[in-house]
């Protein structure tokens, strides 16, 4: 595996010019876009169907099972229930509150039109004999009056003729659907005659609209009123002209109205619901040798597969939804985990925690649904979100819990119900593993995940298989199995993510402060003084760190293995002199500079030999940044007066810390060996915090601070820390009397006496 990572590496560095390869943000551009295209393409690679070739009645060939769970609408079932639903709903009527009084108005202007005529024909006849002969021939032929008034039109029949033709066609004209009889009938009546008609008229008007009726009850009206006019005192052909005219002249008080009723239509077709029907993933469909029915056609169209045709409205969907979750990591990232955002390691790592447990997840997907046995239960979500706690942060593994969640939502389908589950079994993950002290905690975080989970999976199949117990045993065993999974793999692979991502562990961490530890152990035997100078410096580290919220068990550790190259040449260093001759003093300022120097280098080769993390290389690195060591240097000026002396010869080679617990330690360091060197005996604390304030601003002002983000509050921060812990060590001690010396002394040597 290492090999290959090394593999891509040497190709990146062949195939990119060397300023892209040395620049964070060419490498994170590029792993950036082929983390959203390993995505998308697991993701998206559903929507790319095999096409079935399949007709009504045919004879399938093979099994055809359901890629994924899908639930569809039968349009055509749904369209016919909606049909009939509409067809139920009655016409919508309105009513005119205005038809009493306009059709005593049509009935009021007919007989005024039919009065008005009579006055004119009078007229015409008065100056003209045989009115009579002329009256009594119209009723002898009424139903050829508008033959014969073609005919006088036609033969151009004097005058007179042709007046009445034109008094009569305006009649005619005013409403044709009044009986040619009804008309010579009323042209003929008296006034007297009229008048009783109108009355009569009216009145049955009035007796008819006290009731609503449609037109549809309009045959049942007019039944009535024929009865009515059967009552009426009145002369045979003015009933029959009256009972015309009200046939004409009636119309429903009820109104349909096309736009209520089509509204009303329309929306009980809404209120249908639709006729769906749910295919579960893995469900069978069609059995090789059954005969394709018009169901099964209906399945396959929805799931897509009798078309050939890519999905690529889905397929663009996805991929909106991966860009726009991927974009809000990055800008999380950047924003709040800068320090997360410029380590290509550790994006690389949360990038393939990503991708393996999505790539796990449509291997699930892929197996055949097994009987009761709800596999998707057995997603390791938890396992991603422990080792990212471990190995980065408790906020950034909440944060991809979140993502990894949304992700395998899609994945399935938006099956929450598994989202759900891998949130909820990340969150325990990482609360399990939030202080976590030895690798055995972790079988304890995945019998937490498969509790927890069991209560869900229990509460889910309540809601959605309470019919079937059997469903609710099967996802209970899925849920203790994830729990399971979770801690076997978190604990095996731990290690090797240590290993190939360059990341270090709490539980690597705590491991390596052990005293036991073969190098510890050999600098407790070879550089005593080194040693407990270190615990002091971790100790004085461990309090800086935390108060300021950097990684205290990272500075407390780095803090015991930062002067292990020390080992090799213990004695040319103060703290292991004991008594013994300084050898500093038969060498040369520049030689002993040059041994004082290498014990960096000894310490980083050491550490790699013994296979300590990189974060704590890193701190032997950068410890002593680029100090001088002004000692020496002193001391060769002085020598080599007329000389000219190479101020980099007392340099350390650096680099400057690049983070804060290596500041810490380097600051702890330097605050430590100070204030042993003075010697204090009458010490107080505002002594130490000057000493320590003035040799911390001292790095400030030279610059070794500058790449290590620590602010000027933290500096406040971790100057207190150190003068309370320093404080505590070289406190000032109480002088006994010499009374009570005296009685001591006399004690001790009564002991003696009496052990003889």
């Amino acid at each position: 595996m290492l090999k290959s990572f090394e593999k891509i590496k040497k190709w990146w560095r062949k195939v990119f010019p060397q300023e892209i390869n040395l620049n964070p943000k060419y490498i994170r551009i590029f792993w950036g876009v082929i983390f959203v295209v390993a995505i998308s393409l697991i993701l998206t690679i559903d929507f790319i169907p095999n096409p079935i070739e399949l007709e009504e009645g045919q004879v399938s060939r093979m099994d055809i099972t359901a890629p994924r769970t899908i639930t569809f609408v039968d349009e055509e079932k749904t369209n016919e229930l909606r049909e009939r639903a509409a067809q139920s709903v009655g016409r919508v009527y309105e009513e005119d509150v205005n038809i009493n009084k306009n059709v005593k108005r049509d009935f009021s202007d007919y007989f005024t039109v039919i009065r008005d005529a009579k006055r004119e024909l009078a007229l015409l006849e008065s100056s003209a004999e045989g009115l009579q002969d002329r009256e009594e021939g119209l009723l002898e032929n009424e139903e050829g009056l508008r033959e014969d008034i073609e005919d006088l039109q036609e033969n151009g029949v004097g005058r007179q003729l042709l007046e009445e033709e034109k008094i009569i066609a305006r009649i005619i004209e005013k409403n044709p659907a009044v009986s040619d009889e009804t008309i010579a009938n009323l042209l003929i009546s008296s006034e007297e005659e009229l008048q009783v008609l109108e009355i009569e008229a009216y009145r049955l008007v009035d007796n008819i609209y006290q009731q609503k009726f449609t037109p549809e009850d309009l045959p049942k009206i007019k039944e009535g009123v024929t009865q009515e006019l059967m009552a009426l005192d009145i002369s045979r052909e003015h009933r029959l002209a009256l009972a015309d005219l009200l046939e004409v002249f009636i119309r429903p008080n009820m109104i349909f109205d096309e736009v209520a009723t089509n509204e009303k239509r329309e929306e009980a077709r809404k209120k249908v619901t639709p006729v769906t029907y749910t295919v579960r993933q893995d469900e069978m469909i069609v059995r090789s040798g059954d005969v394709v029915t018009g169901d099964d056609i209906k399945v396959l169209e929805a799931l897509g597969l009798l078309k050939p045709e890519v999905n690529f409205l889905s397929i663009t969907g996805v991929i909106f939804i991966v860009l726009s979750l991927v974009a809000i990591a990055s800008i999380y990232l950047q924003k709040y985990k800068k320090e997360i955002w410029d380590d290509p390691g550790k994006l690389a790592f949360l990038e393939v925690m990503v991708l393996i447990i999505l790539v796990l997840a449509k291997i699930i997907d892929l197996i055949p649904a097994v009987n009761y046995f709800y596999l998707p239960y057995l997603l390791p979500v938890a396992m991603v979100s422990i080792l990212v706690t471990i190995l980065i942060s408790t906020e950034t593994a909440m944060f991809i819990t979140v993502f990894i969640s949304l992700m395998v939502a899609l994945l399935f389908n938006s099956d929450y119900s598994v989202a759900l589950l891998g949130f909820v079994s990340g969150l325990v993950g990482i609360f399990s593993v939030s202080r976590l002290s030895q690798r055995n905690d972790l079988v304890r975080a995945g019998f937490n995940v498969s509790g927890v989970l069991s209560l869900l999976v229990i509460g889910l199949g309540f809601i959605n298989h309470l019919d079937n117990w059997w469903h609710i045993v099967g996802d209970l065993i899925m849920a203790v199995a994830n729990g399971i999974i979770v801690a076997i793999f978190a604990n095996g692979l731990l290690p090797y993510l240590e290993n190939f991502f360059g990341l270090t562990s709490s539980v690597k961490l705590l491991e390596l402060s052990n005293p036991s530890h073969p190098l510890l152990s050999k600098m407790v035997f070879d550089a005593p003084g080194t040693y407990n100078h270190s615990l002091i410096v971790a100790n004085l580290a461990e309090t800086a760190a935390n108060n300021i919220g950097a990684n205290s068990l990272l500075a407390r550790v780095g803090s015991y293995y930062h002067d292990i190259g020390k080992i090799k040449r213990p004695y040319f260093f103060t703290e292991n002199h004991m008594g013994r001759e300084n050898p500093h003093d038969k060498l040369s300022p520049n030689l002993s500079a040059l041994i004082i120097k290498s014990h960096v280098k000894d310490g980083v080769e050491l550490a790699r030999e013994y296979k300590l993390p990189e974060q704590i290389i890193d701190i032997i690195k950068q410890h002593h940044g680029t100090n001088l060591i002004g000692y020496f240097y002193q001391q060769a000026l002085e020598e080599n007066k007329h000389d000219l002396v190479e101020e980099s010869d007392f340099r350390y080679d650096g680099p400057k810390p690049k983070s804060k617990e290596a500041a810490i330690i380097m600051l702890a360091d330097i605050s430590e060996a100070a204030v042993r060197s003075k010697n204090f005996s009458k010490t107080n604390q505002n002594r130490i915090e000057g000493l320590v304030r003035e040799l911390i601003r001292g790095k400030l002002i030279e610059g070794q601070l500058d790449e290590s983000d620590l602010t000027f509050r933290e500096l406040d921060i971790i100057i207190d820390s150190f003068v309370k812990v320093l404080t505590g060590i070289y406190h000032q001690r109480i002088d006994y009397p010499e009374n009570v010396l005296k009685e001591m002394k006399k004690a001790d040597k009564n002991d003696k006496d009496s052990n003889k």
